[in-house]
């Protein structure tokens, strides 16, 4: 197995973790699982360790942990990554997202509510990436609001550092602000249920009790 889907979380967001891995693995049973600990408590760290194919630990994060998101994309032994945002939802399988990834690329989807950017929910690679390891350089700083703004650094000085970015199908990552636009599509794989009013959302209308419990 080269593939893998990846995910990394602290305290803070750490109560979707068990439901991004039961919708992704019900979905795509035959894909490896890599989840990182960006800072999570003892007993989610624990669960972490028993269900995912592999294990990244990283120090609590001074500023946020998304941050660590290009460290993990890295530190992957895999040769094809996906990473997704733990407030993602797949809802379909989407282990065909592997077949878009090029060499020294990264796979992502545009950011269509805030225009010319892009939308780093969901990142694929294959190897490495040179654009991926000067966008951790950025992030690595954390001078930035946040992992997207790191990226969109680049591209707001270098255009043409775009040529190293794969468009993917909106359907990888319909975002939140899409569907409140009433802004939808059947065919979407993946919905991305940003901030805090996507997270609420989650945690009130997607996730059940058993979700939230962290001991089996």
């Amino acid at each position: 197995m080269n593939k893998t889907f990846l995910t990394g979380v602290d305290t803070s967001h750490e109560f979707l973790l068990k439901w991004w891995y039961k919708k992704i693995t019900y979905h795509n049973p035959d894909i490896h699982i890599t989840i990182c600990d960006f800072g999570m408590s003892p007993e989610v760290r624990n669960w972490a360790k028993t269900h995912a194919d592999h294990f990244i630990s990283y120090p609590k994060h001074h500023k946020c942990a998304w941050f660590y998101k290009t460290q993990s994309m890295i530190d992957s032994p895999y040769e094809y990554t996906c990473w997704l945002d733990v407030d993602c939802e797949v809802q379909k399988p989407i282990d065909d997202i592997f077949d878009y990834a090029e060499q020294d690329k990264i796979g992502l989807t545009v950011d269509v509510i805030r225009g010319q950017w892009w939308a780093t929910g969901v990142n694929l690679i294959k190897g490495m990436s040179p654009l991926l390891k000067d966008w951790h350089a950025i992030a690595e700083r954390a001078q930035v609001r946040g992992d997207q703004e790191a990226l969109q650094e680049i591209i707001g000085k270098y255009p043409q550092r775009g040529n190293e970015i794969i468009k993917l199908p909106l359907i990888y990552q319909w975002l939140r602000l899409q569907l409140h636009r009433k802004q939808d599509n059947p065919n979407k794989r993946v919905v991305h249920w940003t901030g805090p009013i996507g997270k609420n959302h989650i945690r009130q209308n997607l996730m059940n009790k058993d979700d939230l419990n962290f001991k089996k």
